[in-house]
């Protein structure tokens, strides 16, 4: 009996799990569809609390390839989405790791990206750190959720 107890415990958990990173992909998929649509169309960014938006997103570290990294991080939310949403329908290991392989990967580009804007181009980006806030949960949640399918 306590050993249906703890699985169901662990399901419900990792149900929880899923459900805050589908959220948090969709917020990642919010910001940066918003930044994404900027680019291209020039709607003009309103810098909430911080003002160095404008700095970090002119900034020649802002593109890659002549790609905005938004739309890199709209690619990286939206298959994070994917993932998630498959999870939660096969609760398959392999899609679990495949979360926690792309979680990890968001996570430490994020981390690389705080690192530019603090300290070379020294200016913040209420978005950018969104975007890191988001990847961030992602991540975390992914470790867990990994961690918790192991021990079935």
């Amino acid at each position: 009996m306590t050993n249906l107890r703890n699985l169901f415990r662990i399901k419900l958990t990792n149900k929880i799990l899923l459900r805050l990173m589908l959220v948090m992909a969709l917020v990642g998929i919010a910001d940066t569809t918003y930044l994404t649509t900027d680019y291209f169309f020039g709607t003009g960014i309103k810098c909430l609390l911080l003002e160095g938006c404008e700095v970090v997103l002119t900034s020649p570290y802002s593109k890659m390839f002549r790609i905005p990294l938004a739309f890199f991080g709209l690619g990286f939310y939206m298959l994070i989405f994917v993932l998630v949403s498959a999870a939660d329908i096969y609760e398959s290991k392999l899609v679990h790791k495949a979360i926690l392989l792309a979680g990890t990967i968001g996570f430490l580009f994020s981390l690389y990206f705080l690192y530019l804007q603090v300290f070379v181009i020294q200016a913040l980006c209420i978005y950018c750190l969104t975007s890191l806030f988001s990847s961030t949960v992602i991540f975390g949640a992914g470790v867990v959720l990994y961690r918790r399918g192991r021990a079935l």
